[in-house]
């Protein structure tokens, strides 16, 4: 199968660790594993939109770059719980983020468009209520749909709550005392736990309904992790390894609850992330100030009612704008029309070796783009803009365009080898292509509405750690 060519060994060494530590944190080191989703193929995917019973579970890690999870690479066991749904589902291997920046990014994640179409570039900016969201779209078949967040760049007033029925933050100390233990950094009130304890609540109070449940994670944003998870060391990095542990433990619990409700037989499982986080691979470090790989290659998991044997992974490069194409497409729910995104169903599926050579190149370009003054709106817009189509990556930066950097993304995966001189033809191309897309017009009439911050909003971003004018 086309989704699943090469690196079969790596694979196969995955699974093992991941069975074994994931025995070790998701069901208490037992021997049995509680998970009893009968085992399929992908040929089953077909199945999907047949059935009148599925849930749809989406988890949005905030900040979670994909190369610090095991199941991608990772030489540290960071992600046991991620690793066991990427390895009974599927895993998309090189997936990318539309933005650095959390509003920016979850807009594109949302929509299905590129930001420039969202138009949601700067801090005062919010999704418009001609937007067609999933939420939308599931509320329409029938779901009951809830949003459970903590970042205050995906609230309501920014126009993210379109289609929930139920849209809040986790009250504080909503976990029992036994599930509960001292955080280590932070800077918002609560940890997810809170946000797993409202989950649960909302699954068994919904169990004899069909639902669509939104998570928004912030414990790998805010570097947060407990005294048993804290076992990577002490450094920036170490710390970012270590909420990240914590996190997956709080995954566990979450899916223990679903194998104990046996209701993961019918649950749609999706996990992504809005950015990643660097570590001084380009001179700086966090996020939402360049486009380079360690801020915008995310993980990109589905996990079915099923247990795929063997696992899909997909290595055609996907975007966070394909992700509700594909899940609904899976189950036979019509999506809005004209958006960037496109289904993965038909590559997972082997379909698409039927297509004409231009379609599958047109398949294989994606963008991805940040206003740098964001959070200073007395400051003009200075936007970067990059441009991937096939091997070739280019970073435009529309103040001064000879710091635009091109790159080799197969031979130098890292970006770090400046090709814009040795490459001019390729170079320009990709800068026709950029100006091109940044000339993309919206599908509604006036961009993206703008609302006023009041003070206190304002203090609960700074709490983020952004800087915000």
């Amino acid at each position: 199968m086309a989704a699943n060519r090469g690196k079969q060994g790596l694979v196969g060494l995955l699974i093992a660790a991941a069975f074994l530590v994931g025995a070790y944190l998701i069901w208490g080191g037992g021997d049995e594993n509680p998970d009893d989703r009968p085992t399929g193929t992908v040929e089953d995917l077909r199945t999907l939109r047949e059935r009148d019973d599925i849930n749809v579970l989406f988890v949005l890690i905030d900040t979670l770059r994909a190369d610090r999870l095991r199941s991608y690479g990772y030489d540290r066991e960071t992600s046991p719980a991620l690793d066991y749904l990427a390895l009974t589902g599927i895993r998309f291997a090189e997936n990318r983020a539309q933005s650095s920046w959390t509003k920016s990014s979850m807009a594109s994640l949302w929509t299905g468009l590129y930001p420039v179409r969202t138009d949601v570039v700067q801090h005062v900016d919010a999704l418009a209520d001609e937007a067609e969201t999933p939420a939308e779209l599931f509320a329409d078949a029938g779901y009951v749909t809830a949003g459970i967040w903590r970042n205050g760049w995906v609230a309501p007033n920014f126009g993210f709550s379109q289609g929930f029925e139920i849209y809040q933050t986790p009250g504080g100390q909503q976990a029992p005392a036994d599930m509960r233990q001292k955080a280590r950094a932070g800077r918002i009130d609560g940890t997810d736990i809170d946000v797993i304890f409202s989950a649960m609540e909302f699954i068994r109070a919904h169990s004899d309904q069909r639902w669509f449940l939104y998570l928004h994670m912030m414990d790998v944003h805010q570097y947060i992790s407990t005294e048993n998870t804290a076992i990577f060391g002490n450094s920036y990095s170490d710390s970012y390894d270590n909420s990240i542990l914590w996190t997956d433990s709080q995954l566990g619990e979450l899916l223990m609850a679903l194998y104990r409700m046996d209701l993961a037989k019918k649950t749609v499982i999706v996990v992504a992330s809005d950015h990643g986080e660097a570590f001084g691979e380009h001179g700086s470090e966090g996020h939402a100030r360049d486009l380079y790989p360690e801020v915008v290659l995310t993980p990109f998991i589905i996990s079915l009612p099923f247990k795929l044997n063997p696992p899909a992974v997909v290595y055609s490069r996907t975007q966070n704008i394909d992700i509700w194409p594909t899940v609904l497409d899976m189950l036979g729910i019509s999506g809005p029309p004209d958006v960037d995104g496109i289904s993965r169903l038909p590559l997972l599926l082997d379909e698409e070796k039927d297509l004409e050579p231009e379609a599958l190149r047109a398949r294989d370009l994606g963008f991805a783009q940040l206003d740098r003054n964001w959070g200073k709106l007395e400051e003009a817009p200075s936007t970067i803009v990059a441009v991937r189509e096939g091997n070739l990556r280019l970073i435009h930066d529309t103040d001064d365009q000879d710091l635009d950097q091109l790159f080799d993304i197969v031979a130098d995966p890292g970006e770090v080898r400046n090709l814009a001189e040795s490459h001019s033809n390729d170079l320009e191309r990709l800068r026709e292509q950029a100006q091109h897309h940044l000339e993309s017009g919206t599908p509604w009439e006036g961009g993206a509405p703008e609302v006023e911050i009041d003070e206190m909003h304002l203090r609960q971003l700074r709490a983020l750690g952004y800087s915000v004018e």
